[in-house]
């Protein structure tokens, strides 16, 4: 099994921890970013996601072997503690407490991530502190059943406020859902798949969407019911049969900083149109699409594609050297066997921490 369902004390440990951590006068709690000072809430919304994955991959592995007791962190620590640190920190077993014999990071993951990974600085002190063990970088995810469809239903605090409410009969958190949370393990990374798989995106290098293909109607290229080209397409190549390697444009005539981002593996018969700076796919049998960084994609007989790649963000510019799978890629090489299925690592890590 690779899910859990979240408790209410489990909410509860979680809640607690991120009070004790607002009410230490030797923290700072000001924003990051903002210098803003940040309030109970915005120190519980900063925790909450995260303290809840690692307290479900800890339920998940006890369900995997009961007979050891994984012990997560929940002590207030100083910064430079806390980053040389697993995040599971200690096991009991047999009476006996002892390190942990795997070096194991939890981490969030949510359905809008596009790339998984570490800074370089992040990865270089993991396998500082990990020293001669084994590193597993967990990845998780948690969902919740909305009410009609409304995300904002399911904030966990919301949930939370709500559960507390209904055992004293109150009625200010009501629109929010009935607290339900549950944790997944999506997939396991470790350190080899991170240096075998990922890409070093350097400082100063874009960031990129990896949704890169959606489709569009035919109207966005020819009128009169598909007999007449648009005026204001610039370009049509058609490629028969084709079988190699095709440099596909950016949107917005950024300049690519690397060939492998932009060089894609192509197989199929189609068409490329470019309109303004944009690049468009005609697919006239099946085409296969595989790029080393963005993975797979298999574009469908008789349909029209955007090709988006594009940077993400108002400053796509990265601060810091950083090692990233595209997270879409990351299920297609557990597909391939190329990365270890969650399920078998999750039994090697339960009999072997």
């Amino acid at each position: 099994m690779n899910y859990y369902k979240l408790t209410l004390e489990d909410f509860k440990r979680v809640f607690e921890f991120g009070t004790n951590y607002y009410i230490d006068p030797s923290k700072n709690t000001t924003g990051r970013t903002t210098g803003e000072p940040r309030g109970l809430g915005a120190i519980l919304d900063a925790f909450t996601l995260g303290k809840l994955t690692e307290i479900g991959v800890e339920k998940i592995l006890w369900e995997h072997n009961n007979h050891k007791k994984y012990i997560l962190d929940f002590d207030i620590k100083s910064n430079s503690q806390v980053k040389d640190e697993p995040d599971i920190i200690q096991i009991n077993e047999s009476q006996i407490s002892r390190e942990p014999n795997i070096f194991i990071e939890i981490k969030n993951t949510s359905d809008n991530d596009r790339w998984i990974g570490l800074t370089e600085e992040q990865f270089n002190t993991i396998k500082r502190s990990a020293e001669n063990r084994k590193i597993y970088m967990i990845y998780a995810s948690i969902h919740s059943d909305t009410i009609e469809n409304n995300p904002k239903t399911t904030d966990l605090t919301g949930m939370f406020f709500k559960e507390i409410e209904d055992q004293n009969k109150s009625v200010i958190f009501q629109k929010f859902a009935s607290l339900n949370a549950k944790c997944k393990i999506e997939f396991i990374i470790s350190s080899d798949d991170l240096i075998n798989f990922a890409f070093p995106f350097e400082r100063g290098m874009n960031m990129y969407e990896t949704n890169l293909f959606e489709e569009k109607k035919i109207t966005s290229f020819y009128s009169q019911g598909g007999t007449k080209i648009r005026k204001d397409i610039l370009n049509i190549k058609e490629f028969n049969k084709f079988n190699g390697i095709k440099k596909l444009e950016i949107s917005n005539g950024i300049l690519i900083e690397k060939k492998e981002i932009s060089e894609f593996e192509i197989k199929g018969d189609f068409k490329l149109i470019t309109k303004k700076k944009k690049t468009y796919i005609e697919c006239l049998s099946d085409v296969f699409i595989k790029n080393e960084i963005f993975g797979k994609f298999q574009l469908k007989s008789k349909k029209f594609y955007s090709f988006n790649l594009a940077t993400v963000g108002r400053d796509p510019k990265l601060k810091r050297n950083n090692l990233f799978i595209a997270k879409n890629r990351i299920y297609q090489l557990i597909d391939d066997q190329s990365i270890r299925n969650p399920q078998d690592i999750l039994v090697e890590i339960a009999n072997n921490i």
